[in-house]
């Protein structure tokens, strides 16, 4: 008996880091997986806003801002337990709200979210945008005979496109790191780098970085106010 106990317990010690690593992985992906819906309304929110403010990167940004500040939003209601925590711990909704946008600004400046305009291109500027915007007016009685270098109609053109890299931080213990070396960054001497697309990037090379996973969306809309150059 003592020895099938042994033979259990050896059993048990070599599976268990086995386990433990799919429970944090499935932890780990659940997050990631909740990230990109609100990622994907994020860019929603941020073309929407591009469409009724003549396509400005600010307005862009601003409703990207809005759209994933909801990941971040969240406050404690109890007054006795923010008293024991640490400072900047919002007290209300609205508090809440405006910390995880100004967040979303921070990571900005740190190269975290990549704001990319996928349509109209130059091309499209100079073909349908002499006095530096692109018409918004009376598109169905315009032509829509596809012009110059851009290979599109004015109707095209009118069409904001964006796609949006945003850099999620991994919290789970071990299966960050591991995702983020392994195979974000393939920092580990047996991944082969010519499947990795984001070793060169600034966010890998940088060695202070905590562990995060690039995730992308993209939306398109019509403009409602004609379109300016960033």
């Amino acid at each position: 008996m003592l020895s099938e106990a042994g033979q259990s317990m050896t059993e048990f010690l070599v599976i268990l880091p086995v386990m433990l690593l799919l429970i944090f992985g499935a932890i780990q992906f659940a997050l990631i997986f909740h990230a990109k819906i609100t990622l994907n309304y994020a860019a929603f929110e941020a073309v929407r806003y591009g469409s009724l403010g003549n396509g400005k990167f600010e307005e862009i940004l601003e409703g990207f801002a809005r759209g994933l500040a909801p990941l971040y939003s969240y406050f404690e209601s109890d007054e006795n337990v923010r008293k024991k925590r640490k400072a900047n711990v919002a007290e209300d909704q609205i508090q809440a709200f405006q910390m995880a946008r100004n967040r979303i600004y921070d990571e900005f400046q740190q190269k975290l979210v990549r704001i990319e305009r996928l349509s109209p291109t130059d091309a499209a500027f100079l073909d349908f945008a002499p006095d530096h915007e692109i018409p918004n007016d009376n598109l169905m009685y315009r032509s829509s005979a596809v012009e110059g270098n851009s290979n599109a109609s004015l109707q095209d053109a009118n069409l904001l496109h964006l796609r949006i890299t945003y850099w999620y931080p991994l919290y789970v213990p071990v299966v960050n790191t591991l995702i983020f070396n392994t195979f974000i960054c393939c920092k580990t001497a047996s991944t082969d780098n010519s499947f990795c697309k984001w070793s060169e990037d600034p966010v890998c090379q940088d060695k202070d970085q905590a562990p995060v996973i690039p995730l992308t969306a993209t939306a398109v809309m019509r403009m409602q106010t004609p379109l300016v150059k960033w």
